[in-house]
């Protein structure tokens, strides 16, 4: 066998070990979330913007929830607002002088009515003066 035909051959077998490989992995789901609040630090009744935005494929085609909760300094989470995947924009008041968190959440119903948690956002923290 000429050194042409081997490589040739050898190439055609990598490729084609390639192709058998690519198609028998599985594929993998994709999410993403973001939250930003505008602005950082803000006076007592003054408005905070919030924008989420998250997207997910996880949870196999079921309804997903976009969530905004909010948490005054050492208390509980609060939600604020929902709505559909994709982006969500919301305006709250700052009520009182302190540390105010937000978080975003995507939130999907299992078969059996469960709300399950898919992704989180780390806290964004607001300063009411």
């Amino acid at each position: 066998m000429s050194a042409r035909r081997a490589t040739s051959l050898l190439a055609a077998s990598l490729l084609a070990a390639g192709v058998a490989l690519t198609a028998s992995t599985p594929a993998f789901a994709k999410s993403s979330i973001a939250l930003r609040a505008d602005p950082h630090s803000v006076a007592v009744g003054g408005q905070i913007h919030l924008v989420a935005a998250g997207t997910t494929d996880d949870l196999g085609g079921v309804p997903i929830r976009l969530c905004v909760e909010e948490r005054v300094g050492r208390g509980p989470w609060h939600v604020v607002g929902c709505g559909h995947e994709g982006t969500l924009r919301l305006s709250v008041r700052a009520r009182h002088a302190g540390a105010v968190a937000f978080r975003a959440e995507l939130l999907g119903v299992n078969g059996q009515g469960h709300v399950v948690v898919d992704r989180v956002t780390p806290p964004v923290t607001v300063h009411v003066r």
